[in-house]
């Protein structure tokens, strides 16, 4: 009986041996793939390098409107914050004073103009009498004296006149520009000009807006050399703009374009810097006098190999990304990595347009290893919107 048993598991093993044999033999069969990545291809193409600051707004022209003759306020015709026009009526002040002012110094200039007159008459008989003998030499000269002065009074009445007038023009407080006026700082029913020239309201033109904002020394050289380009250019071409971009807190890229308008003429030495503005169209008032604003200031424009951001690693020894080369078989490139486009890099050193390189599944691929690459086409890099992130500077 034991026998049979021993015989019995002797088989049972020698079948296990034999099947375990079979699987083994049949894995050795089977090759192992190697692990799978995606790929993308380097591109090459035209990119703009940027600069970027922080400034802020300030309107195109700020002008106080302040009363300048003394009197009450009677009138104001606007609403705080609405557009106006130069030329429109804010303000009246009580011109009744001013009225009769004018109507005095009028009276007074045609009482000097019948003086005038009467001496010019006088005069005339005196040089026939003269010529006669009938009166001294001196007399005559007197009448000259007295015209020439009845003279000079018609002239001292018309600037009167003219004051009179001016000072009753000025009871009528209108905008000297087109902008958007402030609230009323003097309530109707005031007196105004009493003692100063009292501050009514003020009136802004928003409508180009500048922007200011402080620019290193060596970041302003590329722009000093368009200039000059720019001025040996005028007298034949149409003059050249540079262009200037500038973002609000909340908006997302630099959607407003304006212009490079103007550069102080000295670098301050204490901060290497020199203030700089640029010019932009505000049609919808969005921009205001006093925001932050961030700037960006195209430099040049370059040809340049650009990967997907997501493939660019660090390790000690500094940035590198994974290529797939030849075989499929994976390698290291150390770069040298420069600005972003989007969610593109570019790469200025380590990398050329026939590149692949692994934007997944970077942790199954090792240097020197086999891999099955997939190959996936990257976005088209934009500089339209948050394009290229260049140096910020604050302001």
């Amino acid at each position: 009986m034991r026998s049979l048993d021993r015989h019995l598991i002797f088989i049972l093993m020698s079948s296990c041996l034999c099947l375990v044999s079979a699987c083994s033999e049949q894995s050795a069969k089977k090759p192992i793939r190697p692990p799978e990545v995606t790929v993308a291809p380097a591109i090459q193409q035209e990119v703009t390098r940027f600069l970027e600051y922080t400034g802020n707004m300030a309107a195109f022209q700020t002008v106080e409107i302040r009363a300048r003759v003394p009197g009450f306020l009677t009138k104001m015709l606007f609403e705080p914050r609405a557009k106006v026009k130069a030329g429109d009526l804010l303000f009246v002040i009580d011109p009744r004073q001013y009225e009769a002012s004018v109507k005095e110094a009028k009276g007074k200039l045609d009482a000097q103009k019948a003086q005038s007159k009467l001496a010019q008459t006088e005069l005339q008989i005196g040089q026939q009498l003269e010529s006669k003998e009938a009166i001294s030499g001196l007399k005559l000269e007197k009448k000259v004296a007295d015209r020439d002065k009845a003279t000079a009074d018609v002239e001292l009445a018309d600037a009167d006149l003219d004051k009179a007038k001016l000072d009753l023009e000025w009871t009528q407080v209108a905008s000297p520009i087109n902008g958007r006026v402030s609230r009323n700082k003097v309530d109707v029913g005031n007196l105004v000009g009493a003692t100063e020239k009292t501050l009514l309201t003020t009136v802004v033109a928003d409508d180009p807006m500048y922007a200011y904002f402080n620019v290193s020394e060596l970041d302003l050289l590329p722009i000093l050399r368009r200039l000059a380009k720019r001025d040996a250019d005028l007298s034949s071409k149409p003059l050249i703009k540079i262009p200037v971009l500038v973002g609000l807190a909340d908006e997302t890229g630099y959607p407003h374009e304006g212009h490079f308008d103007f550069a102080e003429t000295t670098v301050d030495q204490s901060t290497g810097t020199i203030q700089v503005r640029g010019i932009f169209p505000n049609p919808d008032g969005l921009l205001m006098a006093g925001m932050f604003v961030r700037i960006r200031v195209p430099v040049e424009k370059r040809t340049a190999i650009l990967v997907p951001d997501v493939a660019v690693q660090f390790d000690q020894g500094g940035k590198y990304v994974l290529v797939v080369g030849e075989g499929d078989v994976v390698q290291q490139r150390r770069i040298k990595m420069g600005e972003q486009v989007g969610e593109m890099r570019v790469v200025d050193q380590g990398l050329t347009a026939k590149d692949r390189v692994i934007i997944a599944g970077v942790q199954r691929a090792r240097p020197g290893a086999k891999v099955t690459p997939t190959v996936a086409s990257p976005a088209e890099p934009s500089q339209s919107g948050p394009a290229i992130q260049g140096k910020t500077h604050e302001k």
